[in-house]
């Protein structure tokens, strides 16, 4: 069997954008969050929301803001829903914004994952899809923050096709 307990992965990215301008894209309660602009962010209790991607029809997920404090740290918690199947159970993700100046920052991204027991065979390539996926979140992060929203959906048209 594969360890027990959360794997914490950490990964960073500079943005040639003022923190000011990035934290309301990480930001669920914020229309200019950056899920949003690439699917649904709907309100579903003080602290809650239900997110869809237009990438992933049919799926929602469910998301409870950990803590915010604004221009700085942005932390949410996401259960994945049960009719995945997947060995992924949640994750806790922590945005951290660091202001370089008036015109960059630096975004750190840490994730806790906890996954559903699982044979040792399988752990490997779990990690290497969380890291991934860790990885990637950044860098669409990046490119919409100095692109803009256009570049993305042109990106996820082509990782759909």
């Amino acid at each position: 069997m594969a360890p027990d307990g959360p794997v914490e992965i950490t990964k960073e990215v500079e943005i040639e954008r003022p923190a000011a301008e990035v934290y309301p894209m990480v930001d669920f309660d914020d229309p200019r969050n950056h899920k949003a602009a690439v699917g649904t962010v709907t309100r579903t209790g003080s602290d809650t929301f239900d997110m869809a991607l237009d990438m992933l029809p049919g799926l929602i997920f469910p998301i409870t803001e950990m803590e915010a404090v604004p221009g700085r740290s942005y932390t949410i918690e996401s259960i994945l829903p049960e009719e995945l199947g997947a060995r992924l159970h949640k994750t806790v993700e922590r945005t951290d914004i660091e202001p370089l100046g008036d015109d960059r920052c630096k975004v750190t991204l840490v994730v806790t994952a906890c996954f559903h027991p699982m044979k040792m065979k399988h752990y490997d390539h779990e990690i290497a899809m969380i890291t991934a996926g860790c990885h990637n979140s950044l860098a669409k992060l990046k490119v919409h923050a100095e692109q803009g929203v256009d570049v993305i959906r042109e990106i996820e048209a082509a990782q759909a096709a």
